[in-house]
C-alpha cells in the first residue's frame, strides 16, 4: 500500500524507532503491508484505518509526546494522508501509549481476515458464524482488498450450518447481518428485517443520486431534494457500519423504532426535475423511497420541537440523564485535535460531535434517542435553536463530569437552559 510506505518513510526519515503491525494486527517487517506504526521511543502510534473505499489516518499521542518537537513530522503525515484522499485525526492521551495485541483486538470486535479460494471468500465471526462472499472474478491475493471486490453474491451461515442469502451486494450490510446472526438472531426476525430494509434504502438512495448526476438533472429547484437524499444516505451508512460493532448493535437493538408513514401530504418528486428520465429507468420504487425521505424531512421540524420540549421537561424535573463523563476520555471532542473543528463549519461539527458523544455516553434510553435525533438534525435547524442546543450540551457536559464538578456554574447554566427552552417553546 503506497500510503503505508509513505508514512513509514516519513517516520524513519525523522530517525524514529518503529515497530510495525499489519492490517490484521500481527507484527511485520514489511512497510508496504503495515497499518500501525508504533514509535515506542517517542510515545505515539500512527494507524491507517480502512472501511470499504474510505481511509483514515489516526495519530494517537501519549503523555510524553511533544507536539512542538514533532510539528513538521505531523504536517508531513497529514499531507500524505490528504494526498491519498484519507481523513486525518489526532488524539491525545494522558498516559503513555502501550499497544495491545492487535490480533486479539480484531478478534474481539468480531471479524477475522477474509480467506478462501479463487472465487469464494470466508469471514469468520464468533459463535461459529461466517460470512461467505462469492466473486464474479477470480481473487488476486497480491492486491489488497481484492476479497471485498467483484461481489456476485453474499451468504451468512450460522452455527447450525444454515445458510441465508443476503439480498443485496452490499458487504457492509452483510457484515451487519452476520453480526446479528452471531448474536443469535435471524434475517427474518424484527432486527434482521430492519437491517435488510436499511440496506434496501441504501441501494435505492445510491441509485437515485447516481441517476440524477449521470443525467445532469440537478438544478436550483431540486437541489434540496438531492441534498436531503445524500444526507439520508450518509446517515443510513453510518447506521450499517455501527451495527458491525457490539456497542452499535446493542444501541440499535434497544432504540430501533419502526418507520411511521405520514400519508397526509403528497410530495411531487418528478415535477421538480426538468426531464423525466425516471420512468424510462423504471425507478418507481426508488422514487417512492425518495418521496418518503422528503416527507420525513418536512415533518422533522415538528418532531424537533417535540424533542426540545421533552428535554425541557427532563431538565426542569431534574431527571437523571445517566451520564458519567470522564474529562480525560480521548473520545471526548474537547480532547481531539482542534484542527478537526477548525474552519467555517468547525463549531457546528464540534456541537454535532458533542451531541453524539453525550448520546453514546448516556445509559438513559430516552436521553439517547433525544440527543441522537437532535445531533442528526442539527444542520437543518435555525440559528436560535442551534444556540439553544449549544447551551444544553454545555450544561450536560459540565454537570456530569466524574471529577471536578462545578455545582454553581452548572446550576446557572441549567437555569439559563430552562429559561431559553421556556421562551422557545412558548
Amino acid at each position: 500500500m503506497q500510503l503505508s510506505t509513505e508514512i513509514f518513510n516519513i517516520i524513519k526519515g525523522a530517525n524514529i524507532k518503529l515497530r510495525l503491525f499489519d492490517f490484521e494486527g500481527n507484527k511485520t517487517l514489511d512497510a508496504d503491508q503495515s497499518a500501525r506504526f508504533y514509535a515506542y521511543d517517542q510515545d505515539f502510534l500512527v494507524t491507517i484505518r480502512t472501511e470499504n473505499d474510505e481511509v483514515e489516518v489516526v495519530v494517537q499521542a501519549g503523555a510524553d509526546f511533544s507536539f512542538d518537537k514533532h510539528k513538521d513530522l505531523l504536517a508531513s503525515i497529514k499531507k500524505a494522508g490528504h494526498n491519498a484522499m484519507a481523513e486525518y485525526t489526532i488524539r491525545k492521551f494522558d498516559k503513555n501509549i502501550a499497544p495491545k495485541d492487535f490480533a486479539s483486538e480484531t478478534v474481539k470486535e468480531g471479524y477475522a481476515r477474509a480467506t478462501g479460494s479463487l472465487k469464494t471468500s470466508y469471514i469468520q465471526l464468533p459463535e461459529s458464524t461466517r460470512l461467505i462472499i462469492k466473486h464474479s472474478k477470480g481473487v488476486n491475493e497480491e492486491i489488497r482488498g481484492s476479497r471485498s471486490r467483484n461481489i456476485k453474491a453474499l451468504f451468512i451461515e450460522n452455527s447450525a450450518g444454515e445458510r441465508f442469502s443476503f439480498p443485496h451486494k452490499y458487504l457492509a450490510g452483510a457484515k451487519a447481518m452476520a453480526k446479528h446472526v452471531s448474536m443469535g438472531g435471524t434475517p427474518y426476525d424484527e432486527i434482521g428485517e430492519s437491517i435488510i430494509s436499511i440496506c434496501k434504502e441504501v441501494a435505492e438512495c445510491n441509485q437515485f443520486v447516481r441517476h440524477v448526476r449521470s443525467n445532469k438533472l440537478v438544478n436550483e429547484g431540486n437541489m434540496d431534494i438531492v441534498e436531503t437524499v445524500k444526507l439520508k444516505l450518509k446517515e443510513l451508512k453510518q447506521t450499517v457500519h455501527s451495527l458491525q460493532t457490539s456497542r452499535g448493535y446493542n444501541n440499535f437493538q434497544s432504540s430501533s423504532t419502526p418507520i411511521v408513514e405520514n400519508s397526509d401530504k403528497e410530495v411531487d418528486i418528478t415535477g421538480k426535475f426538468m426531464y423525466n428520465t425516471f420512468q424510462a429507468a423504471n425507478m418507481d420504487a426508488v422514487l417512492e423511497t425518495v418521496a418518503r425521505i422528503v416527507k420525513e424531512r418536512d415533518s422533522m421540524t415538528d418532531l424537533t420541537k417535540e424533542y426540545l420540549s421533552r428535554l425541557y421537561d427532563m431538565i426542569k424535573n431534574k431527571e437523571d440523564f445517566k451520564l458519567s463523563i470522564d474529562p480525560n476520555d480521548p473520545e471526548h471532542p474537547d480532547n481531539e485535535d482542534p484542527v478537526k473543528y477548525s474552519g467555517g463549519m468547525g463549531a457546528m461539527a464540534k456541537l454535532s460531535s458533542m451531541l453524539s458523544y453525550l448520546a453514546m455516553s448516556s445509559k438513559n434510553d430516552e436521553a439517547f434517542n433525544l440527543l441522537s435525533h437532535l445531533g442528526t438534525e442539527l444542520h437543518n435547524m435555525p440559528e436560535k435553536t442551534v444556540m439553544l442546543l449549544a447551551k444544553i450540551v454545555m450544561y450536560l457536559d459540565k454537570n456530569n463530569k466524574t471529577s471536578e464538578k462545578q455545582a454553581e456554574p452548572a446550576e446557572s447554566i441549567a437555569e439559563s437552559v430552562v429559561n431559553d427552552l421556556r421562551r422557545k417553546i412558548s
